[in-house]
């Protein structure tokens, strides 16, 4: 009985795969599903497992709006309006799983620790089961293998930094990260028992996964697809997470020089650079594209998707005075925020003074695709600048002085003057301040804020700077459901639950 509810959760794949549409396999419409034989030994079969991969990101709400705005509810980036009741929980730190902050399990739609394991299941297929010779190309083989090895280390690192501590920040010496599992389900005799690696562990496994990567993406730069930017780009902050400087800053001025992106320094094309009906995502390192007529975000757009939960129709989760009284008049940044409206039905939308003085929502995710629907971008080369200015400035012999040139060069492009070494900056701790604060005016929304704090061992904080969550509380980690316990007797919860 374990064994079939272990299976339940590690997702066999082989059964049936929903080929993705649009981009991912070239098709206007939804390619017909193939059957479970043909997927490992057939071209057809492979080019959908990959479709597969890629659309799970997109199916998930757990690594769709969970994961972007998940972060900025439970911290200090935004709060539900006045009726309004989504992450409405997580504003509160309350949860229907009766744990901490649910970016982890969930429950339901967001259910990212079950998702987690499905996508890692078909990683692992590609990875491993799937032969040479299957398609005709080589070349393309190894960019699938190589683009599978980067999702797992994805989805990995985003279940480990949620359940578990950062390398070096354990708390009463509790080093649980994640079960890793490397090779696939296709079969109930594959099930097995298996208890969470350490810490340390999982960040390996990661970047060997990520190395892996690198070298079977070498060239690649189709940003609707894993690009070798991207993986630089997820090497560089998996390194940061890890308190490995020098890796994050090289991994990062790697993803720099890589990528076929680069800063975007006008105030028109800042402002709207995630308009898909505009720019369209410019700085975009990679990005999953949505067809909001037949793959909609976690089902669908109007109740699930981003810009459900920030803008159009429900403006559910508005921006904090915090945020807001961060930028600076001339900042083009201010392009991602609008008074908050209801696109659908035409009207303003009452409350959000309640939640900043301007009544702003942002602006970031606005369903410009049509049915409330944006495209998904996993990271954009602005991120690079602000691990390259955090990590120089901790490299060994270094000082915050190192980390003001790439600062500045993110300021610059958004239309601010750079900061004065020993004027506007006069230490390190004032400095790692200034880049949190970056962080918070060009990530907001986009999945970092909660998890920047947790990584350097901060409390967690409200609006209003009171303190939400102690980094020595238990409650600093998401829970792990009791079912997932049972379904797995060799996996521990964490301590306090």
């Amino acid at each position: 009985m374990k064994k079939l509810k272990l299976l339940k959760y590690l997702a066999v794949a082989l059964l049936l795969f929903a080929v993705g549409c649009n981009d991912l396999l070239q098709k206007p419409d939804p390619a017909t599903s193939v059957k479970g034989e043909a997927v490992l030994t057939s071209a057809e079969g492979v080019k959908a497992l990959r479709a597969s991969l890629y659309s799970s990101l997109r199916a998930s709400g757990g690594f769709t709006t969970m994961y972007f705005i998940g972060p900025s509810a439970i911290s200090d980036e935004t709060r539900h309006r006045s009726g309004a009741s989504r992450y409405q929980g997580l504003n509160e730190l309350t949860g229907n799983d009766g744990g901490t902050n649910g970016l982890a399990p969930g429950s339901g739609t967001f259910d990212t620790y079950n998702d987690t394991y499905d996508i890692i299941n078909k990683a692992n297929l590609m990875i491993n089961s799937v032969k040479d010779g299957v398609l005709d190309n080589q070349a393309t083989l190894d960019q699938y293998r190589g683009e599978a090895y980067a999702v797992r280390a994805l989805v990995m690192h985003h279940l480990v930094r949620s359940i578990a501590y950062e390398p070096g920040h354990e708390v009463g010496g509790w080093d649980k990260g994640i079960v890793l599992r490397t090779t696939p389900t296709q079969d109930l005799s594959d099930v097995e028992e298996a208890p969470r690696a350490t810490v340390s562990e999982v960040y390996t496994q990661i970047l060997d996964d990520l190395d892996q990567a690198k070298s079977l993406l070498a060239g690649q730069t189709d940003n609707t697809h894993i690009t070798e930017a991207f993986v630089d780009g997820l090497m560089a902050r998996v390194n940061l997470y890890a308190g490995n400087w020098s890796e994050a800053n090289t991994a990062a001025g790697n993803a720099i020089n890589d990528a076929a992106q680069s800063l975007v320094t006008d105030s028109a094309t800042v402002a709207d650079m995630f308009d898909e009906t505009g720019p369209g995502h410019p700085e975009a390192l990679f990005k999953v594209v949505v067809n909001p007529s037949t793959e909609p975000i976690a089902g669908d757009n109007v109740n699930n998707g981003l810009a459900a939960y920030t803008s159009t129709v429900w403006v559910a989760q508005v921006p904090t005075n915090f945020v807001i009284n961060l930028y600076d008049s001339n900042d083009y940044r201010l392009g991602w925020y609008r008074p908050c409206f209801n696109d659908r039905a035409g009207t303003p939308v009452s409350g959000c003074t309640d939640v900043n003085d301007e009544g702003w929502e942002i602006d970031k995710w606005g369903g410009e695709k049509g049915q409330q629907a944006d495209d998904i971008p996993y990271m954009r080369i602005s991120e690079m600048y602000l691990i390259q200015a955090e990590a120089r400035s901790k490299m060994s012999g270094n000082t915050y002085a190192d980390g003001m040139g790439p600062l500045n060069t993110l300021r610059q492009a958004r239309g601010l003057n750079p900061l004065v070494t020993g004027v506007d900056i006069t230490s390190q701790q004032e400095f790692m301040n200034e880049v949190l604060d970056a962080r918070v005016r060009e990530l907001v929304a986009e999945g970092h804020r909660f998890y920047d704090l947790k990584r350097l061992g901060r409390d967690i904080t409200n609006p209003d700077g009171s303190t939400k969550i102690r980094y020595d509380s238990y409650r600093i980690l998401d829970d792990i459901e009791a079912d997932l316990i049972s379904a797995n007797g060799a996996l521990e919860n964490n301590p306090g639950y």
